[in-house]
């Protein structure tokens, strides 16, 4: 007969592998992914660090999972604006502009989970959120071709350049003093770049 465990034990387990998510979230957030140690990890989540490695392999796994748990929550900002009722030039205009947005309002994480130097584990996640931002981007630029407001030869190139400018666009502001950059001028200038290159004004 296997063991199957209570109730009250899965929520347990639940909440101790999200206190390590959300502690070696405000680490990174803080310091950058050098910061976010296993040991460091454990006493802000409150655990030993001999438990966080029952829930993650090692760092490089934490760090995957704080990233999806991030992008996931993008998606589900863009696919929001995506899904809306109005004209597609507005929805891709406001989903670049609120993406880049949100990117400087938490300008270390942001940098360290999209472009500080990182193992091929690491990298590899990046890949596949980006891929994720680029097929909502995706479902934008084909609603505006129906619609005849937008012009590209190809929708998946077309959307790997505005990931692109979303993403490479926000390095410099990102690594140097983002208190310094004018946040909606930014991504208004970034936005309006991305729909300028596809929109027939």
């Amino acid at each position: 007969m296997g063991y199957k465990r209570s109730e009250l034990m899965q929520k347990r387990l639940q909440q101790n592998r999200q206190a390590i998510l959300e502690a070696a979230k405000y680490l990174i957030g803080q310091g950058g992914i050098k910061e976010a140690q296993i040991q460091t990890i454990a006493e802000r989540a409150g655990v030993s660090s001999g438990l966080v490695y029952r829930y993650f392999d090692n760092k490089s796994h934490i760090i995957t999972e704080v990233l999806s748990e991030a992008i996931q929550a993008e998606l589900a900002i863009l696919m929001n604006i995506a899904n809306r009722s109005m004209p597609a030039h507005d929805k891709l205009y406001k989903a670049i502009k609120t993406f880049v947005k949100r990117a400087l309002n938490h300008p270390k994480l942001a940098y360290s989970l999209m472009l500080e130097p990182a193992d091929a584990l690491v990298e590899e996640a990046r890949f596949k959120s980006k891929q994720i931002v680029k097929d909502a981007i995706e479902h934008i630029l084909l609603e505006g071709k129906q619609q005849h407001s937008f012009d590209f030869e190809d929708v998946s190139t077309t959307a790997l350049c505005i990931v692109g400018a979303m993403t490479f666009a926000v390095i410099e502001p990102l690594s140097l003093d983002p208190q310094t950059i004018d946040k909606e001028m930014f991504s208004t200038q970034v936005a309006s770049f991305c729909l300028n290159a596809v929109h027939i004004g």
